[in-house]
């Protein structure tokens, strides 16, 4: 449960610690953070951790061909050492939270895929006067390992953040996503915020697009009641893509309502539209009698697509005694995995945890993920993945830990389908009263 407690904690690190100066009611959704438990447990002090663990992942997919021109598929056995940190640091007016994840990995034959992964989510809040907050938020990382199956707790959404994820290839992803909000209180039942965000996307491979965005955004929430809000949020967003032409506009307007279920159970719902504009490339088919005489059966035009959008996400929590329960639905516009650019995204996930004593922790977690691209003309992508792990503490310091996740995901209309699986088993070390369960 403190590692349950520490992950509800750590959502809240951008937002929600102003909220409890004058607000108390339910999380707002276009602020970054879905529902939370009253609460939220204690600010759990900063905490170092490292761990050695055996692995086996198959799917391994490098970004090139073979021979015959087919995409490379590969399995490998090998180990990692992970570490990181992750909890609060306080002050009387300031909080900072960090969660900071890293590995280093290699395969006893497959040393190609050897490498380093590291992932940082970072917040930090201070608190002017009891109206006045200002919160920074940061999301950056590397890897080369395929991340759709694994990413840390974070302290805001995926898709708020526009950090990557549905990846299609294990190749050296680099990102940074920087944001920024100011909360004003006009009464405990009124509030105001705005912010922005700026970000950046590269991928290694010539082969692959990556992206350069920002976005301004502003909300208005009323706590109709102790346990209801209701809110209105408005956004700008802009994408510019890399090793290509083409970029996206678009303005997105949504309603909020947010409600509390007694002490154990929050609901929130975010509705709403959006107007994209996109510019870009795409094949075309050229005119039989133009290709007779230049001998081309295809060719490139620009293309300006204008796109009528829904937009909106749905979060249910429940935190029992000994175990949590999430459920979740979102829809949005994402910049895409590389080769699909400018895209509608859906994702929807389930994630369940049990404590069964002091030394014994389980999980599990299901998801999916789907891209629709709005102009290029591609099949859609869909991603399903699910996994689970257990965690014993054998003593104060030394936990056993154990996970398997496995994730399959095709492009429709294409060749490229994949099952990924990855299975580890080790010994984690943390001093203190860090959570058993790291994954």
């Amino acid at each position: 449960m403190r590692f349950r407690r520490l992950a509800i904690s750590l959502c809240l690190c951008g937002v929600a610690l102003a909220q409890r100066s004058l607000y108390e009611g339910p999380s707002i959704l276009s602020r970054g953070v879905g529902p939370v438990m009253g609460g939220g447990g204690e600010l759990i002090r900063l905490r170092p951790f490292v761990g050695v663990n055996g692995l086996y992942d198959s799917g391994l997919t490098p970004v090139s061909v073979d021979s015959q021109g087919r995409l490379l598929e590969d399995d490998a056995y090998g180990a990692e050492v992970h570490f990181g940190a992750l909890g609060y640091h306080s002050w009387r007016r300031t909080v900072l939270g960090l969660d900071y994840r890293g590995n280093v990995r290699h395969y006893t034959q497959k040393t190609y895929y050897d490498g380093s992964d590291h992932q940082l989510s970072l917040g930090v809040t201070h608190q002017f006067s009891r109206r006045w907050a200002v919160s920074f938020r940061e999301a950056a990382g590397t890897y080369s390992r395929n991340y759709g199956l694994f990413g840390g707790l974070g302290y805001f959404d995926r898709e708020f953040a526009n950090t990557p994820a549905d990846e299609l290839f294990d190749g050296r992803t680099h990102y940074a996503s920087t944001m920024g909000d100011l909360t004003f209180y006009k009464s405990p039942r009124l509030s105001f915020n705005m912010g922005g965000t700026g970000f950046v996307v590269r991928r290694r491979s010539q082969s692959l697009v990556g992206v350069t965005g920002a976005n301004a955004r502003g909300d208005i929430a009323w706590r109709v009641s102790r346990r209801h809000v209701i809110g209105v949020d408005y956004g700008f967003n802009h994408y510019e893509f890399t090793r290509g032409f083409g970029g996206a506009d678009f303005h997105l307007a949504a309603f909020n309502w947010s409600v509390e279920f007694g002490r154990r159970w929050q609901f929130g719902i975010r509705a709403g539209g959006a107007r994209v504009e996109v510019l870009g490339l795409r094949y075309v088919a050229v005119d039989p009698v133009i290709a007779a005489i230049i001998g081309q059966t295809t060719g490139i035009e620009a293309y300006h697509a204008l796109n009528y959008v829904s937009q909106g996400d749905v979060r249910l929590m429940r935190s029992f005694q000994r175990s949590n329960l999430t459920l979740y639905y979102s829809r949005g516009l994402d910049p895409g995995n590389g080769i699909f650019l400018t895209s509608q995204r859906d994702s929807a996930g389930l994630s369940y945890s049990h404590t069964f004593s002091r030394r014994w922790n389980v999980g599990v977690n299901a998801g999916y993920g789907g891209y629709s691209s709005l102009g290029q003309g591609l099949g859609k992508y869909r991603s399903v993945e699910g996994g689970g792990g257990f965690a014993c503490q054998l003593s104060r310091f030394l936990h056993l830990v154990g996970h398997v996740a496995a994730r399959d995901y095709e492009v429709r209309s294409s060749a490229l389908q994949r099952t990924h699986l990855r299975a580890t088993i080790g010994f984690s070390l943390s001093p203190g009263d860090l959570p058993l369960s790291l994954w």
